[in-house]
């Protein structure tokens, strides 16, 4: 047996001695072959870039468009690539970094498809809205005008708003007691969140779980109950936020603050898809997050985030999962020069001066001649990205989204 073991490690390794002295191809040359020009509106998309990630999100369950927040041209592409893959490949629900409650009043009658109703709402609540460019409401919109129903989009962030919760939660007091500590709770989140901007004083006070814990003793609300949920989300935002808090105090608390994120993340996507998944066929869904939390694998902050729940979910149903990686560029905004230097290798040889996309996929089994070109502490960041993303997009031209609409 082990002269026969002997004879095939022998057989295995002759091969790679024979290519052991083949050149390796020249990553600028394997780069520029990767990369492909598009053009896109925030209804269409075109171009040879494009016709790629037709192709290439074929049978893919999910897309993750992982961003820099609060960005002009992120919002109006992530609109053409979901209104596309919308008509033309089933994707029926937008995954996004909102509260439920912020996508649940989105999608309301009064305001749903509407960009100056749902500008308006968020006028009125500046914290319920995480993301509330003029750009990123009328995505919302989009999505509201494309799919019927209550799951066109998914809100799975942590609450962001205790004074748009703790006003629904005033309305299902059932006792005086229940009342008056709500009454109590919104006129301090009111006090502490006064201003016309998103902020989040009163769920990262020291004393917020505590006055949550009284309430929730007051309401004894049953689980699955809109009272249970609206408490229930208030108080895991509170205790996520309540990490910021807690180390600037120094205390240990590890990367609490996105491991537990994430998780909270993650359990709000899975309520809504199985909900979806009972009620027709397979869900598919584009997702629209912080880069950071799109990753296939492990983040750069050390959680397995809820992109790669996605990618292993598709797994699990026999299809995949396509990431995008998006950078805006623009004069006087952002360039070549304020991006991490890790990344160099990987980005065209210019800047480019029309929409870019890099085929991740392609490049990553030569990704060691890429790492190679970055400074060796750095290199696994690169590693991360070639490994965690399938594609890489350049969107020059780009500036701050407008903050005409919700003036917050």
């Amino acid at each position: 047996m082990l002269r026969e073991l002997l004879a095939l490690s022998l057989l295995v390794t002759v091969p790679i001695h024979a290519f052991a002295d083949t050149p390796a191809p020249d990553p600028a040359e394997l780069l520029k072959a990767n990369t492909l020009a598009f053009a896109y509106t925030d209804a269409t998309l075109s171009g040879p870039g494009a016709e790629h990630l037709l192709n290439a999100t074929a049978h893919a369950q999910f897309v993750l468009f992982g961003e820099e927040h609060m960005d002009h041209a992120i919002p109006l592409f992530a609109a053409g690539l979901y209104k596309t893959l919308h008509d033309s490949q089933g994707f029926r629900h937008l995954v996004l970094e909102q509260s439920p409650v912020a996508i649940e009043d989105a999608l309301a009658p009064a305001r749903r498809g509407d960009v100056e109703k749902i500008a308006a709402h968020a006028k009125r609540y500046p914290q319920l809205y995480e993301f509330d460019t003029d750009e990123d409401l009328a995505l919302l919109a989009l999505a509201g005008r494309l799919e019927p129903g209550p799951d066109a989009m998914w809100g799975v962030e942590q609450a962001t708003s205790a004074i748009r919760y703790l006003e629904e939660l005033a309305t299902l007091a059932r006792n005086d007691l229940s009342r008056q500590r709500v009454e109590v709770a919104l006129a301090e989140a009111r006090a502490a969140d006064a201003e016309p901007k998103y902020s989040v004083n009163w769920l990262i006070a020291a004393g917020t779980p505590d006055t949550l814990s009284a309430l929730e003793a007051t309401f004894k609300a049953a689980p699955g109950t809109r009272a249970s949920t609206l408490l229930r989300g208030l108080s895991k935002s509170a205790e996520i936020f309540g990490y910021y808090r807690r180390a600037e105090a120094g205390e240990f608390v590890g990367l609490f603050n996105n491991t537990v994120r994430e998780e909270e993340l993650k359990a709000n996507f899975l309520r809504s898809y199985r909900a979806a998944a009972k009620r027709g066929p397979l869900p598919k869904a584009i997702f629209k997050f912080g880069a950071n939390h799109l990753y296939h694998g492990r983040n750069p902050t050390n959680a397995h985030p809820i992109g790669n729940l996605a990618h292993e979910l598709a797994i699990v149903n026999d299809r995949k999962a396509y990431g995008l990686y998006v950078l805006a560029l623009g004069p006087d905004y952002v360039g070549y020069k304020d991006l991490p230097a890790w990344m160099a290798p990987i980005l065209p040889a210019q800047e480019p001066t029309e929409p870019t996309l890099v085929d991740l996929d392609a490049l990553r089994r030569y990704q060691r001649l890429f790492r190679d070109k970055v400074a060796q502490a750095d290199q696994w960041m690169l590693r991360d990205l070639m490994n965690g993303y399938q594609a890489l997009v350049l969107l020059p031209n780009s500036r701050p989204g407008e903050r005409k609409l919700g003036g917050r």
